[in-house]
């Protein structure tokens, strides 16, 4: 087992030594939220019986389910492991008789002081340097997998811990792949005032992580996040040449609503950027559990990106202008 396995293997083993688990909550704010998605759509997808929740921490505390209590799991995650809002979301899980998991690149922090369980997991600023299936993203589908595999079964089980163990090398090779791609685009996006962001099922939560943690938070781009699906039921009317989007393809069953968006956005000449898994290594992953590894690799794929992006704009990714910084 990898150390990543045994980490979601364990903590959930253990868990179901003293209670059932009827109920996951995935919850955290910002990128700590949108990185719960592989885990939150996998479930979503494949569970028969376990109810899924995914909850902003702050809606948790203030909308605390009724359905809470010694049959649940809430996982939840903070990079500094002091996100006031996680941490108060963490202490009511706890004190309605949940079992809580903590995420958190930064130990012996408030959120840590909280969980039942914790699990550090790897970071780093220029994240080819760290290994992609200990990061947060990765961590929320090796626990949901241990979760479904240990209470209904799972028959993929072998498949997905063989595509883990080939993922660092497809994210190796991608981003290699996409050096020339990402600074093309940085030269022909730099000036942009606005960048639509787009996917769908596996990916979706990638396209919402580039939208508010990248291009509002780190850029200062305004944005949207659009779901493939939803665009034709309202976002399309903005449509016209030049309206830039950035579409993250999947690779699966969600895929031909990407590709009814790409039709429609590439008829009425809009400016698109695609990044397509299918393109970049996923279809070496086996086929029956590929589609719910692509919201990880488009995340380590926009690493890429987004640093090209923020050199040609001499925008540092670390720039903010509130956070951190004022009273909020």
């Amino acid at each position: 087992m990898s150390i990543a396995q045994k980490n979601a293997h364990h903590i959930i083993r253990d868990i179901l030594t003293r209670q059932r688990i009827e109920r996951v909550w995935f919850v955290g704010c910002g990128g700590s939220l949108t990185g719960f998605w592989p885990g939150k759509y996998f479930l979503d997808c494949e569970a028969k019986k376990l109810a899924v929740g995914y909850v902003t921490s702050n809606e948790f505390v203030h909308a605390t389910p009724k359905a809470l209590g010694e049959n649940s799991v809430v996982i939840l995650a903070s990079q500094q492991g002091n996100t006031a809002e996680t941490v108060e979301a963490a202490r009511i899980a706890r004190q309605k008789g949940a079992a809580t998991i903590g995420l958190v690149y930064t130990p012996g922090t408030p959120l840590c002081e909280h969980s039942d369980y914790t699990i550090e997991y790897c970071w780093a600023r220029y994240p080819e340097t760290v290994d992609p299936t200990q990061q947060k993203a990765a961590y929320s589908l090796w626990l949901a997998l241990e979760i479904l595999a240990q209470t209904e079964g799972y028959d993929h089980y072998d498949e997905m811990v063989s595509a883990f163990a080939n993922f660092e090398s497809v994210v190796r090779g991608a981003q290699q792949q996409v050096q020339a791609d990402a600074q093309h685009f940085a030269e022909a996006w730099k000036s942009e005032k606005v960048i639509y962001m787009m996917g769908s099922g596996p990916s979706f939560g990638a396209a919402h992580q580039e939208s508010i943690c990248i291009l509002l938070e780190m850029q200062w781009i305004n944005s949207a996040s659009i779901h493939s699906g939803e665009y034709f039921h309202g976002p399309f009317e903005i449509t016209e040449p030049g309206t830039p989007f950035m579409l993250l393809k999947s690779s699966g069953r969600t895929r031909p609503l990407d590709d009814r968006a790409i039709r429609f956005i590439e008829r009425y000449q809009g400016k698109l950027q695609i990044i397509d898994v299918e393109k970049v290594g996923i279809d070496t992953l086996h086929a029956s559990v590929r589609e719910y590894f692509c919201g990880l690799l488009h995340n380590c794929v926009l690493d890429v990106y987004n640093l090209a992006l923020a050199t040609a704009r001499n925008h540092p990714l670390t720039t903010r202008r509130y956070m951190w910084k004022v009273e909020y």
